[in-house]
């Protein structure tokens, strides 16, 4: 998956603490990137059960202006995370699973090919509701 010019791409956004400025945030350094569509918040609880934290979650699909290397983005999306406020350090029992911003690949278009990330399927259901707004050509990729 991460051979070749990354065009466009599908990430999953999250934060379950201070999710109005992380949002604004994450979508203020995405949209740098190139031009983005993104889906309508959802909102609810763990599905992990483990964290009393309500999550707020959301897909973007963005065109990129200019390509660039799978590995780059990975690392820009860490950046991302940490200047929007995620404290790795606070995904813990201690501080309920504290995460200001996650951003994660869902999918990712190569010198024109989409290929899903395989860590992330199946999609879960806030992933699948955000995937149907912004991008249901990725839906056909996952069956």
């Amino acid at each position: 998956m991460t051979d070749g010019q990354v065009d466009h791409l599908v990430i999953a956004l999250g934060s379950n603490h201070q999710a109005d400025t992380a949002f604004a945030c994450a979508v203020s350094k995405l949209q740098k990137f190139g031009e983005m569509r993104l889906s309508e918040l959802v909102t609810g609880s763990d599905f992990t059960g483990r964290s009393q934290r309500v999550y707020h979650n959301a897909v973007a699909h963005i065109a990129l202006t200019k390509s660039m290397q799978y590995t780059d983005i990975e690392t820009t999306l860490k950046q991302i995370e940490q200047a929007c406020g995620r404290d790795p350090t606070k995904k813990c029992a201690e501080y309920d699973y504290e995460v200001a911003m996650d951003l994660d690949i869902l999918a990712v278009s190569i010198d024109g090919q989409w290929r899903m990330n395989p860590s992330r399927l199946p999609l879960k259901s806030h992933d699948m509701q955000g995937v149907r707004q912004v991008a249901a050509f990725l839906l056909d990729l996952t069956d």
